[in-house]
């Protein structure tokens, strides 16, 4: 949401700088025709329309760009064994950097890995990333609570802000029922 406010004010800024430059050019070029007190009137007038049409092309914009694409079941199935994730006994006190940390694999689990390209958002790249950070099933994802998103959307570094703008989980638990 945050970055949709931040796109928001950059495309309003970049639209009323625009607005801007043309009413001055207009006002300019009918100012031997006008007075002073009518050319300040009409350079008023003109930013706040182009201010109202920035407004109303930017909203639109925000809109389109907010509206997901719904996610899709895999046409082929493949055969996944989906097991519990190995419990650890004892674990090492959590450091600031460790809160919300979601439990990380050494290695796929017998069966292998599952095709987290399958995710909306997952590429090869950030595929071989997430192995190697140790994830590597999706019931791994789908298990991840409010806190684990935010930690990976903020410490997995190729794609920041990808595991929740994606709704990896929802999509994991989809694909966790249905591989």
């Amino acid at each position: 949401m945050i970055n949709n406010m931040n796109a928001n004010s950059k495309c309003m800024t970049r639209n009323f700088i625009i607005a801007a430059i043309v009413a001055v050019i207009i006002t300019v070029i009918l100012a031997k025709w006008l007075s002073l007190f009518l050319s300040i009137v009409l350079i008023l007038v003109l930013l706040v329309i182009g201010w109202l049409i920035s407004a109303k092309l930017c909203q639109d914009s925000a809109d389109k760009q907010s509206k997901a694409a719904p996610v899709s079941a895999p046409q082929t199935p493949v055969a996944t064994k989906i097991e519990p994730a190995p419990v650890t006994k004892e674990k090492a006190p959590e450091t600031n950097a460790d809160q919300g940390k979601p439990e990380l694999l050494s290695k796929a689990r017998d069966g292998g890995a599952d095709d987290l390209k399958k995710i909306k958002g997952v590429g090869p790249k950030l595929e071989k990333e997430l192995n190697a950070a140790g994830v590597f099933h999706y019931d791994q994802i789908a298990g991840w609570s409010k806190a684990e998103i935010e930690w990976a959307d903020q410490n997995l570094v190729s794609f920041k802000g990808r595991v929740s703008r994606d709704s990896w989980v929802d999509q994991a638990k989809e694909l966790a029922k249905n591989p």
